[in-house]
């Protein structure tokens, strides 16, 4: 499917999965890493990013990048976020703060206190923006460490694209959605006084690519 689409149109949907994959990118090289692809210079000197984000996700193989692919396509925490978000959105509020109180000692509170307070800014409860941004994100890496060909990264990032963009209607409400998810998923959950810099915090505050350049409904078949 990759030989279809001309070499402007792969150039171009190239800059766009870079730019979804950028909530994924954090450190000093988070930009340039949405302004060019990962490399040689990756594998051989810059090789602590990719180190990281395959122990987060306990990737050892081309197997194992699969699976979390596949993972994060079908579930990626969707799927206890809106049962969370269904349980709160169908209590008015005097009876939303009661439930929160009354689940303080429970194992999952901390998750449904963010599942609690994005629920105005994201109120149809859809953070497969995070699932999204990773597989998108590890296709990239999984060129790079050859556990994918072109042609099969290409695919997934289609896919994952195509879901984004049946999701959500902008870049805003794609950005607000995927902080949710990540509130959401981190290892200790919860929304704090402090946030990491990501590459898509830098592209939303201070650049105008994604306004004035880069359309969130991109056309991602073949021309």
């Amino acid at each position: 499917m990759l030989s279809q689409y001309t070499s402007k149109q792969r150039k171009q949907l190239g800059l766009y999965f870079r730019c979804l994959s950028a909530h994924c990118l954090t450190g000093m090289l988070k930009n340039y890493y949405v302004a060019f692809d990962f490399d040689l210079g990756e594998r051989l000197f810059r090789k602590s990013y990719i180190v990281y984000v395959l122990k987060i996700w306990n990737i050892k193989d081309a197997e194992d990048l699969k699976k979390v692919i596949a993972w994060l396509m079908e579930d990626g925490f969707r799927y206890e976020y809106k049962r969370m978000h269904s349980q709160l959105f169908a209590l008015n509020e005097a009876s939303r703060l009661k439930y929160l109180e009354e689940s303080r000692e429970e194992q999952d509170y901390t998750k449904l206190d963010v599942v609690h307070k994005c629920l105005n800014q994201l109120p149809s409860g859809d953070i497969s923006a995070y699932g999204g941004s990773w597989v998108i994100l590890l296709c990239r890496i999984g060129i790079l460490q050859q556990y994918l060909s072109e042609e099969e990264a290409w695919e997934y990032q289609l896919k994952a694209a195509t879901m984004l963009q049946q999701n959500y209607s902008s870049w805003d409400d794609y950005f607000v959605a995927y902080s949710c998810g990540s509130h959401f998923s981190a290892i200790k959950p919860g929304i704090h006084n402090y946030y990491y810099v990501t590459g898509m915090l830098d592209l939303m505050t201070n650049g105008t690519l994604l306004n004035k350049k880069l359309a969130w409904d991109q056309q991602l078949l073949p021309k």
